[in-house]
């Protein structure tokens, strides 16, 4: 396991609702694609091949979405930790179809639980960082998952590239 973990990376960023920009505004989100596109080459380039996504809105499926666009030039696998089975279920219609259309393209699902219970996301995270050296994550400062995943990394000495402050210069 330890060898797989020298080659994962996780990702953990604010749901659309945290981001800095509007749900409306794709010129930011594009920006940011782009900016997720290049952190995921460049881990790829430094060895990673395992790319581990939580699946939810804004931040992580734009993750997972960069880990598929990745794999035109690497050889690079999508892993999704689903904290809960129908994770989905709330999520708006194009979230939804582009949680769907992950799972469906991922290379291995892991499914934490059948229900949702307090404190799945937190399994979730710590799933994620127990199996990783390295996390990419857009944190600006705002308590919640994204916060509680930071200090889980920091304690666990991963490597963080955190995109909301280098959104240029990565590594």
């Amino acid at each position: 396991m330890h060898d797989l973990r020298s080659k994962t990376c996780c990702f953990s960023g604010y749901r659309i609702e945290k981001m800095p920009f509007s749900a409306n505004d794709t010129a930011a989100a594009d920006a940011l694609c782009a900016t997720l596109d290049r952190a995921v080459e460049r881990a790829a380039l430094q060895g990673y091949t395992r790319f581990l996504s939580g699946m939810s809105t804004g931040f992580d499926l734009w993750a997972a979405q960069a880990v598929l666009r990745a794999r035109a030039h690497f050889p690079v696998a999508l892993l999704c930790a689903v904290p809960f089975d129908r994770q989905a279920d709330q999520y708006p219609a194009i979230w939804k179809r582009s949680f769907n259309q992950c799972l469906l393209a991922a290379d291995r699902v892991y499914a934490l639980s059948r229900q949702y219970y307090p404190g799945c996301y937190a399994a979730r995270n710590r799933f994620m960082v127990d199996a990783s050296s390295l996390l990419i994550c857009y944190f600006s400062g705002q308590p919640g998952g994204t916060a509680q995943t930071v200090r889980m990394a920091e304690q666990a000495g991963l490597r963080i590239v955190n995109l909301a402050e280098r959104q240029m210069t990565l590594f």
